[in-house]
């Protein structure tokens, strides 16, 4: 009994652990880290899985019709970075909006800031110009705000962009586009760092509990995942791959697997973005490449 105890407390220890470096993603410079590509990102716990799911349907709806890509990133904060320069990193990095057109557009929410900024792309300025974007802000997304009604005030504010993105006569959607054969592609990437995690505990877990511990390490992984990516079916690729890492590798493999002669740690290759988080939903979307962030947007507080 006390070495399932045991087992459990590093279980949940694991858990934790993982948790809460995915949500304290930060540069060394002190600033935070630029997260994997996904529609709807909640690092505060603000959000519910329904919450997200159902924006993340919303924008997918709207982009499938109007090719527009819109996402959302809520932070608890971005100090000491302004909100306006920490979106602007983002839209760099992810470059939203179709190639050709840079149709693209970042809600950031800072929370424990009580600030909200609208990045817009240049192909986009002309719908939402900085006057519009606080418009939105101040009118349709801070009144939800101030009475703790985040998933509404999201959602109010995506309906006054989406009117506005209609208006501008943008070319629309022909055809399937290649970002959804891509999709796969982008949620193996936001399952490395899962699957990175996962390998890790489960070369501890099995050292010390034997087979089990890789059912411990690849449960853990399955759960954490799949809780922060709102997928049920992520976690459970990110389970079994851990479950296979910890299980196949044994105990030399997995020393092998966790760097080798020297005992470092491997680090999966194929997932970048400047630090150690994942998104909170909206996994297998993948970027049209073609946003040009230049500074465009305007922000607002509650």
């Amino acid at each position: 009994m006390t070495r399932w105890l045991r087992a459990l407390a590093a279980l949940l220890l694991f858990t934790a652990a993982a948790a809460g470096a995915l949500a304290q993603g930060r540069q060394p410079d002190g600033l935070l880290a630029i997260p994997p590509l996904a529609r709807v990102s909640d690092f505060t716990g603000t959000l519910s899985a329904a919450d997200r799911q159902a924006l993340d349907n919303k924008l997918a709806a709207f982009e499938t019709a109007h090719g527009s890509q819109i996402a959302i990133v809520m932070v608890a904060t971005t100090q000491p970075e302004p909100i306006s320069d920490y979106a602007q990193r983002i839209g760099d990095a992810w470059k939203m909006g179709r190639k050709g057109i840079g149709d693209g557009l970042l809600i950031v929410v800072a929370k424990d800031d009580r600030k909200v900024w609208i990045a817009v792309a240049k192909a986009l300025e002309g719908a939402i110009p900085d006057v519009a974007a606080k418009r939105v802000i101040r009118e349709a997304i801070a009144p939800r705000f101030k009475s703790g009604d985040f998933a509404g005030g999201l959602s109010s504010g995506l309906d006054s962009i989406f009117k506005l993105i209609e208006g501008e006569g943008l070319p629309t959607p022909a055809g399937v586009s290649e970002r959804q054969i891509d999709a796969g592609e982008g949620a193996l990437a936001l399952l490395v760092p899962f699957i990175m995690a996962g390998v890790v505990a489960g070369a501890i877990l099995r050292r010390v509990f034997g087979r089990p511990g890789a059912l411990l390490a690849g449960g853990g992984a399955g759960a954490v995942a799949g809780w922060m990516l709102s997928s049920l079916a992520l976690g459970a690729v990110a389970g079994i791959a851990v479950l296979i890492f910890s299980l196949f590798g044994g105990m030399s493999g997995a020393g092998r697997v966790l760097g080798g002669r020297r005992g470092g740690v491997f680090i999966p290759g194929g997932w970048s973005g400047g630090g150690g988080w994942s998104s909170g939903g909206g996994g297998g979307w993948s970027s049209g490449g073609g946003g040009d962030f230049g500074g465009g947007g305007a922000g607002g507080d509650w």
